[in-house]
């Protein structure tokens, strides 16, 4: 026992790095995948951590049996996620099977509680072929996967110094136990509901292009539609998003006060050859903020002004829209009439 501790005493660092090394792996792979995760985080565990778990007398070689020693945590955001990360993780390590799996199978179908997936792997032989990896041929490290509310509950329940440890009065189990059905119950939900949100988008995507654009406005429907229409500028020229939430809000507002109800109704204010002189422009937009406030100003420069112009932003800024010399819209005019007013 106090030669596992030594080792590990001294070999800790080489854990740490493996955690960091891992993580920055998984995160560019992720990233590669278009994948969008809530948080990765990594962790060696911690020398005390270490001597209360070799205390049991089944751990005969800790250096060989213990597989936590660097410990990867990725976080997503619903359930539907966590096989495409799975996949992932599976293509790009070496996985022990045996010890690895979904943690929620061994609750069985009348229990809730800690739900997470388990690796066990180690590093492919095609990285420890490169030189900075060479140190960890036979070190193995441990990846959990969970959604966020899983993460919260993982947290409450196996906080030892939180007030939740332990065994607790009965009545306040059953109660405990119903918070964890009630949040496995909202996992599935939000799930359902990125599905949903999911289909929504293909659905205007594939209107977007028949030209069946009887869709509400909201920031999703938006969003996508854009995306569809002006996909030959996306990402070079138009970022394809807005600034802040806040301005998703705002465009909506101005969107309707200019009087426009649904994805045709923006569709048919978009001039014919807007798409042909975006082209010609050098500086179109950095974002749909500004491509919508574009599409409306050509369309009709005074209604946006007089009906939709909230003077959150500034008219100096339509110096920079080259595009609009192409619809003739009086820049310095609106400058002149709009720029000072609730100064």
């Amino acid at each position: 026992m106090e030669a596992a501790i030594e080792w590990y005493s001294t070999n800790r660092y080489l854990y740490k790095q493996l955690g960091n090394k891992v993580q920055i792996i998984i995160s560019e792979l992720l990233e590669l995948n278009e994948l969008s995760i809530h948080a990765i985080f990594n962790r060696a565990k911690e020398l005390e951590s270490f001597k209360e778990k070799i205390k049991d007398s089944k751990y005969t070689n800790p250096k060989e049996q213990i597989t936590d020693l660097a410990g990867i945590r990725i976080i997503c955001y619903v359930e539907s996620d966590i096989p495409r990360i799975c996949k992932i993780i599976e293509d790009n390590f070496k996985i022990d099977d045996e010890n690895s799996g979904d943690k929620s199978k061994l609750l069985g179908t009348d229990k809730v509680g800690y739900k997470s997936v388990h690796y066990v792997g180690k590093l492919n032989e095609a990285r420890l072929l490169l030189p900075e990896y060479q140190n960890y041929s036979e070190s193995k490290f441990e990846i959990q996967i969970r959604t966020i509310l899983q993460h919260a509950w993982a947290e409450i329940e196996h906080d030892r110094n939180y007030k939740f440890s332990g065994e607790l009065p009965e009545e306040i189990q059953r109660r405990f136990k119903l918070v964890a059905g009630s949040l496995e119950l909202a996992d599935k939900e939000f799930d359902r509901l990125a599905k949903d949100i999911d289909d929504l988008n293909l659905l205007v995507e594939k209107g977007t292009k028949e030209g069946n654009l009887d869709f509400e406005l909201n920031t999703t429907t938006l969003k996508q539609f854009l995306t569809t229409k002006f996909e030959l500028f996306i990402p070079n020229i138009i970022k394809p998003a807005f600034p802040t939430p806040e301005s998703e809000v705002e465009i909506l507002d101005e969107l309707r006060n200019y009087g426009l109800n649904n994805l045709e109704d923006l569709n048919q204010i978009i001039p014919k050859d807007f798409i042909t002189a975006m082209k010609k422009s050098n500086n179109v937009s950095s974002n749909f903020l500004g491509l919508l406030r574009m599409i409306m100003i050509s369309n009709d420069w005074k209604k946006y002004f007089d009906n939709s112009y909230n003077y959150k932003w500034s008219t100096m800024n339509l110096e920079k829209r080259t595009i609009l010399n192409h619809y003739n819209v009086p820049i310095e005019q609106i400058k002149r009439k709009y720029s000072n007013r609730n100064k």
